[in-house]
């Protein structure tokens, strides 16, 4: 979808449908510093509607505790995500979420999760000229 994420060879994408259990179906997404986004299946339609990242990076160089498996799982609008799909599932009538993940720092590439998701924020927007549906701000 973005070509800016082409190069992460470290990356993945999985499905979350009605009565999934996120923790297993992300199972195989790698804790490492990221970013990823979230399109949603619904009435014959494909929306992107989530950019996210993970892995802030603090000052020494380190990142915090959350990185790509444990922020996808985290929190949105103050609930689990877990709750924030299921809810989202019927209030929207959602078919499925297609969840993409790319590892941006590893052995390969050194890019900071916060400037690539600024990228993929910048392409939507000018394409759309609004962010997407479920990112509140940015």
């Amino acid at each position: 979808m973005f070509d800016e994420t082409k190069k992460y060879k470290n990356s993945g994408h999985f499905f979350f449908q009605k009565e999934d259990k996120l923790l297993d179906v992300s199972s195989l997404v790698p804790e490492l510093p990221g970013v990823y986004y979230i399109l949603r299946l619904a009435k014959g339609k494909i929306d992107l509607v989530y950019i996210g990242k993970s892995g802030t990076i603090n000052q020494s160089g380190t990142f915090k505790e959350q990185l790509l498996r444990g922020r996808i799982n985290n929190k949105q609008e103050g609930m689990k995500r877990q709750e924030f799909f299921d809810k989202k599932l019927v209030e929207e009538k959602i078919d499925g979420l297609d969840i993409y993940w790319f590892v941006t720092m590893d052995k390969t590439n050194n890019d900071l999760p916060g400037f690539v998701e600024g990228l993929l924020m910048q392409r939507y927007f000018e394409v759309h000229g609004k962010l997407p549906l479920w990112n509140k701000d940015f």
